[in-house]
């Protein structure tokens, strides 16, 4: 039995939905409240692709007109056009608000964007001193090259399984679908236990959602014609959309099985107005369906107006409800023009002026691509900057590799243990005290002026550092390719009693706030105390090296400021805009150092070290540590002469849990060190 003839004509439904997905994206990049699942909206999108692309391309199998020119061409005038223009207006404006290095890898995420591939870029540039700023601007973009890659791969795939069955929508053609949507839906759920980044990212491993629109088109000759019924299907694939919109949030573990409710949804809604026939009006329906045409447009604007109104704006006036209304107002209006100038007359129009518009497209990407590449060549064009501001802006990811010894001592997320070099981060001294420090990037950020400060000492810094791993015993921790393993190593140097003292620093405001799994615990320690988990597993470790009578020296919360602040001191200096709260240093920092300086009290064998306290006298923290350095080149992490300042400040307590006249290593064993550092 042959699919029943389906004429392509308008679907009101579909651009409803497509409005839903934007808008569930627009919340969630704009932290509306109640939006914190609003991601979803992108695997809705996803399903409303494979829905649409199945559609287009078995009308033309069963007609005998399936063309893999006019596909792709039909592609190329639906979808470049608009991005090529908002990739040039981004640019013109990173121009006067990016820093060298993020306008440099503005110029990297274009050139991929450019070549479908942002996604696999923004996968290789995934690390834990990602900030959302100009840098990220073309962030949004991943799920675009995604949707590409999928349009490579799909006809081909759609117009040999037409070989293999006449008849598509036959029981076996569908069981076959659906298997192999439920395969990847369980491989990629099973890949973010290993690489959660990959399965994020990846179009391999978000193939299924494609195919369960797919299954929807296939599947059109059971859809139902009772009105009752498509009004009911209709609500629950809202109800199955929107709960996931509110419910989730970032540490949601997704896409795998979680995705699965958004797309089922999408699904379903889909599936409810398959056949013709008489509709009930939606909610809202026709401000959204305005929405949903534009929403190619809008999806496209609104992250790079947000992140560039940001950068533009001092911090008082960038963020909050209205800032983020203004900016909503204007990427509606972007996108309003841009469909009606740029997308609709290029999805309308095959020959403009005797010359294909395919050909225009593929001219325009070469010069947009051309233009890109000498940005990369030129390394952000620094020379827009006067020298002072240059130096001000002369660190980032990348320039302080060597002083954290990332890659070294200092594992990225993505990184396997094995390639933590032993030999060189522990190596134990025979004729010196061994000291290791711990945590996360902010214990690596301490290791320029540590070094320095215990060349003159009888003590060898060893290392060992994760990205975005808590140094907290006992806690199984995901979206690290090495994390559990470096806790594991920590837990063994602790009980070796090797160590002459162990130095713990880590993001302690974030850990104190974030949702940890649950500690296990006895019947007998369950408790109504509200304590956070970060107090139990903490504890844990605490305890570890008081057994091991190992003592401890914690390092309480870094300098942490709302925005970067190389780029915000010098944004300040050219706009001349008065001084405003993203010069003020996170209250809730100090709010964490004071629950870690309680903590520490109740371990004997723990020196609490408050660097906030010794670094910001009177709660006001410094903003450079010389004249063209910054204290922190992001939000929070140390440059290295922030590094030295703190170091410095903190010396007279360094120089108590060290003292300069203890025994020599050689008779120093582990319970004689604890007793001299205390």
């Amino acid at each position: 039995m042959r699919l029943s003839q389906m004429r392509l004509s308008f679907r009101g439904d579909v651009d409803y939905l497509r409005a839903i997905a934007v808008f569930s994206v627009i919340g969630f990049h704009y932290d509306v409240p109640g939006f914190g699942g609003g991601f979803v909206g992108v695997d809705i999108f996803f399903v409303i692709s494979g829905f649409l692309i199945s559609r287009l391309i078995w009308a033309d199998i069963r007609v005998d007109s399936f063309s893999f020119a006019n596909f792709y061409e039909r592609r190329a005038r639906r979808l470049l056009p608009a991005l090529y223009v908002v990739l040039l207006a981004t640019g013109i404006c990173a121009w006067h608000l990016a820093p060298p290095h993020d306008y440099r890898a503005f110029f990297e995420s274009a050139v991929a964007t450019l070549l479908f591939g942002s996604n696999i870029y923004f996968w290789t540039q995934a690390g834990y001193f990602d900030l959302p700023g100009i840098s990220k601007v073309l962030l949004h973009t991943w799920s675009l090259s995604v949707e590409e890659q999928f349009y490579f791969v799909f006809p081909l795939a759609t117009w040999l399984w037409s070989k293999c069955f006449r008849d598509p929508s036959s029981r076996w053609s569908l069981l076959l679908v659906v298997g192999g949507a439920v395969g990847l839906c369980v491989l990629d759920e099973l890949m973010i236990k290993q690489q959660a980044q990959a399965a994020f990212y990846l179009s391999p491993l978000r193939a299924w959602e494609f195919l369960i629109g797919g299954v929807v088109y296939l599947a059109e000759r059971w859809s139902p014609s009772d009105l009752r019924i498509r009004c009911a299907l209709a609500l629950a694939g809202l109800a199955a959309m929107l709960l996931p919109v509110a419910l989730f949030s970032p540490e949601t573990r997704f896409p795998g099985v979680h995705a699965l409710l958004p797309c089922l949804g999408a699904a379903v809604f889909l599936f409810a107005f398959n056949r013709e026939g008489a509709r009930p009006p939606l909610p809202a329906e026709a401000a959204l369906l305005f929405f949903g045409k534009i929403s190619y447009s809008l999806y496209l604007w609104h992250w790079p107006v947000f992140v560039l109104g940001t950068a533009a704006l001092p911090r008082d006036w960038a963020t909050g409800p209205l800032s983020s209304a203004v900016f909503l107002l204007g990427s509606i209006v972007l996108a309003d023009v841009t469909y009606r100038l740029v997308e609709a007359p290029a999805r309308a129009t095959v020959v403009w002026k005797h010359m294909r518009v395919t050909r225009l497209i593929a001219v325009a990407s070469s010069l947009l691509i051309a233009i890109a590449s000498a940005g990369i060549i030129g390394n952000g064009y620094p020379d827009r900057y006067p020298q002072a501001q240059q130096r001000m802006l002369r660190y980032d990811a990348a320039a302080l590799v060597p002083y954290y010894r990332q890659h070294v001592c200092f594992l990225d997320r993505q990184e396997p243990i094995s390639v933590y070099r032993s030999s060189e981060c522990l190596a134990f001294a025979g004729d010196r005290k061994n000291v290791l420090i711990v945590g996360d990037s902010t214990a690596a950020h301490y290791v320029p002026a540590l070094q320095d400060y215990f060349a003159t000492t009888r003590y060898e810094l060893l290392q060992l550092n994760s990205a975005g791993c808590a140094p907290l015993l006992g806690m199984r921790q995901e979206g690290s390719s090495n994390c559990n393993e470096v806790t594991a190593r920590i837990g063994e140097l602790i009980r070796s009693r090797r160590l002459s003292a162990i130095i713990i620093s880590a993001h302690w405001r974030a850990y104190l706030h974030r949702q940890l799994p649950p500690p296990a615990v006895t019947a007998s320690e369950r408790s109504d105390d509200p304590a956070p988990a970060l107090d139990s597993y903490l504890g844990a470790t605490l305890a570890a090296a008081r057994d091991a009578d190992l003592p401890v020296l914690l390092f309480g919360p870094s300098i942490e400021f709302p925005v970067p602040l190389a780029s915000s001191l010098v944004s300040r200096e050219l706009t001349h805009f008065p001084p405003d709260k993203s010069f003020i240093a996170l209250e809730a920092s100090f709010a964490a150092d004071d629950h870690l300086r309680q903590l520490s009290r109740r371990y004997e064998n723990v020196k609490f070290i408050s660097v906030l306290q010794a670094a910001c006298p009177n709660r006001i923290c410094p903003l450079t540590a010389n004249t063209d350095t910054p204290i922190v080149w992001d939000t929070l992490h140390l440059t290295p002469e922030g590094s030295h300042y703190v170091l410095e400040r903190l010396k007279p307590q360094l120089d108590g849990f060290f003292r300069s006249d203890e025994e020599a290593p050689s008779s120093l064993g582990p319970r004689a060190a604890a007793g001299a550092l205390q």
